[in-house]
Order: structure tokens, then sequence, then C-alpha cells
């Protein structure tokens, strides 16, 4: 097992102390996992206004446990992740503890530098992660929340409860999908890289104070049992877009639930319902591919299960309103 225990402190920092620890160097702001560790990048990123991001495209060798001590001064971390083949995934903050077994997990939570935090995921695992740092003043100052605000608080408190993680939409998929996909030779980097950021911030807020504040009742009719049910059906939708995706009963029966109340709750968690959702994100996977420059409008239709390039053509032009072809 790869353990790492380090002191809360900025992602700058964090992946010197990662990188010193792994033995290998940080070049450039991104250190590349040593072949023993796994494969893949972390790269630390700072923005102007005081913000650092850490990105992360990920798969271990091994089984990994991170545990980051607590901090005297406050500041927080926002994390979006979606993590794939997992067998298991414990995240611990303080004494509370969430135990995963799904194949994949998307969530985005806050975390401050008060608390212990830990997860540990088995070997496989692949993550693909932004995580935002910025400090109590910067929260205050550019956000207008004080650390003292009751809903802020309040959500902190509830730590690893499944109502404290926030899915992971087709909105928060997208913005982070460009922050991926972003290189970095890219003369507008940093501008990109702080709008995405940014919006991410705001929408993750927005949402919390909606689920914290005067929607709170509402919003605690879903519980936790079945938040975590939508995001198993989520990871369902998601796992294989070149496929078409269950059907409506077997979806169901797999949520253990009534067709009704399923379609009814997912749309309330994601905002559209389940077929529009998997669509969204198949044609964000196409976007992905199209970028990429390594596929044909035509190679990409076909990886994603079209059989009818029409099809294609008129699908993607109805989600981003260009054609494939004048990516």
């Amino acid at each position: 097992m790869f353990k790492f225990s380090y002191k809360y402190c900025n992602h700058i920092d964090y992946l010197k102390d990662l990188a010193k620890f792994a033995g290998v160097p940080v070049i450039n702001s991104v250190l590349l996992l040593p072949p023993g560790i796994g494969s893949g990048y972390i790269k630390a990123v700072e923005l102007t206004n005081g913000l650092q991001v850490l990105i992360n495209e990920c798969v271990v060798n091994e089984e990994v446990h991170f545990c980051r001590q607590p901090a005297v001064d406050e500041s927080y971390t926002l994390r979006f992740d979606e993590v794939k083949n997992l067998r298991s995934l414990t995240i611990q903050i303080d004494e509370d503890k969430l135990n995963e077994e799904e194949q994949v997990y998307s969530g985005a939570f806050l975390t401050n530098s008060l608390s212990d935090f830990s997860y540990t995921a088995n070997a496989g695992t692949e993550d693909r992660c932004v995580n935002i740092y910025f400090t109590a003043d910067w929260l205050k100052t550019h956000a207008g929340i004080e650390s003292t605000d009751e809903a802020f608080k309040e959500y902190l408190s509830l730590k690893t409860a499944i109502f404290n993680f926030e899915v992971l939409n087709f909105g928060y998929r997208e913005l982070m999908e460009d922050i991926f996909e972003i290189k970095d030779d890219h003369p507008m980097q940093k501008v990109i890289l702080q709008n995405r950021v940014m919006l991410l911030i705001e929408k993750f807020f927005r949402s919390l104070y909606t689920r914290m504040g005067q929607n709170k009742k509402a919003a605690a009719t879903i519980n936790d049992t079945s938040i975590k049910r939508m995001m198993q059906i989520e990871s369902i939708l998601v796992s294989n877009l070149s496929v078409a995706p269950p059907a409506i009963p077997l979806l169901a029966r797999t949520a253990m639930m009534s067709e009704t109340k399923l379609k009814n709750l997912f749309k309330t968690v994601y905002g559209v319902g389940l077929y529009e959702y998997y669509q969204k994100n198949r044609m964000l996977k196409a976007r992905q591919l199209l970028r990429s420059k390594k596929y044909s409008v035509k190679e990409t239709g076909l990886a994603l299960g079209f059989k009818n390039l029409s099809n294609f053509t008129i699908a993607y032009k109805k989600e981003f309103k260009v054609l494939p072809s004048e990516m």
C-alpha cells in the first residue's frame, strides 16, 4: 500500500511534499506518477486572485491511503471527483466514515483545514479530479461568505453524510472537461482555468445554499438512501456511452423503486431526465474525442454507437449549436 500522510497546506506545497515522498520531481508544476505507484499526472496551478487548482488524471497500481492532518488556520478544499474501477473507497472526516463499493463514484464536496481528512482506494482505481483551494479570507472577499454563516457551518458539520455530497450533474461535468482539455501551452490557459474554476465554485455554493437555506425542508425529503441510489443509477448511465443505456424497468429494479419514482427522483437530483442525461454526456464524450484530433466525425459517431452519421450530427448540433465538423 502507498501511504502518504501530510499536514494541510495549499496545493503548490502539497505537490512538492508528495513528489518528495514519492521520489519524483515536479516539472513545470506537474508530477508524473512513477510506474511503481501508477500512471498519469497531478498538476497544480496558481490563479490570479489567490485560488489554486489541483488537476489529476491518474490510475493507481496499488492500494493508496492519503491522510491529511488538520491545520490551525482555516482554509478550504472544494473537490470534484470522478472515480472509476472501484472495489472499495473509504472517505473519512474526523470520526465520520463513508464506504463505497460501486464501479463508479462521482461527487463534489467541501472540506476545511480544521478537520482530519483521509481516503483509501483499491489498486486499479482511476481518478479524475479537480481540487480548488481557497482561504477563509478569499471566501469572505470574493464570495461574501463568512465562516460563521449558519448554513455554511451546518453544511460542514454534516461531514461524510451523503447529503453533504453534491452530485456531478452534466453542468459540472462540462466545466470539468473544459479544465481537463485545456493545454499547458494554450495562450489563454489561465484565463480559461480561472473562468471554469469560478463557475464551479459559483455552481457549488448556489446548490449548497439551496439545500441548506430556504429550500432545506424540500431537499430533506430526499434522504441519503435515495441520493445514493441515484448516484448508482447515474454511474450506470455514464459507464459506457457507446451502447444504449439499460431500459427504465431494469434501472428501476436496480434502484429498488417504481419506474415513476425513479424518473421523478432522478430529474430532481440531476436536473434532467434519465435518457436526456445519458445523451448529454454522450455528446460531451463526442466533443472530447473530436477535440483530441485523433478521431474523425465518422469515427467519433461510430465510437459512440451511432449507426447513422446523420443522427449523430443532428444530436451534436442540438447539444452544442455547431456541427461536429466545425470543431
